[in-house]
Order: C-alpha cells, then sequence, then structure tokens
C-alpha cells in the first residue's frame, strides 16, 4: 500500500476538519470544503504551522506566497470527495452536525502526540486556516481560483 494513501487518509482530514471548525465552533459547508486543499500542501501546512506565523487574512496570504495557491483549485477537486466523506464521518462520530449548511462541532478537539507529528502540525496550523477562511464564501473562492 502506497504511503501517500495513509498520508492523507479519511482519519486525517476529519481531524483537520473537525480542529480548523473547532477553532470558530461552525463554518458553513463550503468554507470546510476549502480546508482539505491548505492541509495537503506541505509547505503551506509548514508556514501555517509555524508559531511565529499569524496571518492577516487569505489576501495578504495569497499575495505574500503567491506560489502556494497556484494549483489550489487543483487540490481542491483533488481533496472534495474526501472532504465531504469526512464531513460525514464526524456527523455518522456525533462530532459534528449539520444544521442548515452549517457545520458545528459538538466539542473541542486537542493534540495528543500520540497523534503524530503530521497531527500536531495540522492543529498547530488550525487557527491560521480558520483566520484565512474568515472571509465571506464568495470572496474566498473568487481568490483562491476555485472553478466552479
Amino acid at each position: 500500500m502506497s504511503g501517500k494513501i495513509l498520508y492523507n487518509n479519511i482519519g486525517i482530514a476529519a481531524l483537520s476538519i473537525a480542529f480548523v471548525v473547532g477553532r470558530v465552533s461552525s463554518m458553513p459547508l463550503t468554507k470546510a470544503l476549502l480546508i482539505l486543499p491548505f492541509i495537503t500542501h506541505k509547505e503551506l501546512l509548514s508556514y501555517l504551522s509555524n508559531g511565529n506565523v499569524r496571518i492577516q487574512g487569505l489576501e495578504k496570504l495569497i499575495i505574500e506566497k503567491t506560489t502556494f495557491f497556484s494549483n489550489f483549485n487543483q487540490r481542491y477537486y483533488d481533496n472534495l470527495c474526501t472532504s465531504l466523506n469526512s464531513i460525514q464521518l464526524l456527523n455518522e462520530l456525533e462530532i459534528a452536525q449539520i444544521k442548515n449548511s452549517i457545520l458545528f462541532i459538538d466539542h473541542k478537539f486537542a493534540y495528543h502526540k500520540s497523534m503524530g507529528r503530521r497531527t500536531e502540525k495540522i492543529y498547530k496550523a488550525s487557527t491560521n486556516i480558520a483566520l484565512a477562511l474568515n472571509d465571506d464564501v464568495e470572496e474566498l473562492y473568487l481568490s483562491l481560483r476555485i472553478e466552479l
């Protein structure tokens, strides 16, 4: 079995979504679908998980790190199925609820060292990802050049 398959599995994806949405308690599903493209880009994840980095907004982040977003549309579509399955898993496990197209995380997850180093990076980056997704959904999709 390929290590890449295990690297971005549904468990990591579900934790990622739970960590980010847990920072803000709730998030529209359309925003939650943008989380995985952030964490599946190694350099972007490393940057956002750096304790010295606190982003001011998505536009500024895109300007500063343009190369990190050059294939965001492709990453979005590559991760769309996993994102939806992860949200469904969180819902089935009663960790999250969906009401009126809004994803609610019932309780916050804390990172534990047994989750691994990659999960620690995701947990550390979750605050910055939540900040990046703070704009209106339409603005986010436009800024990230998602082709619908």
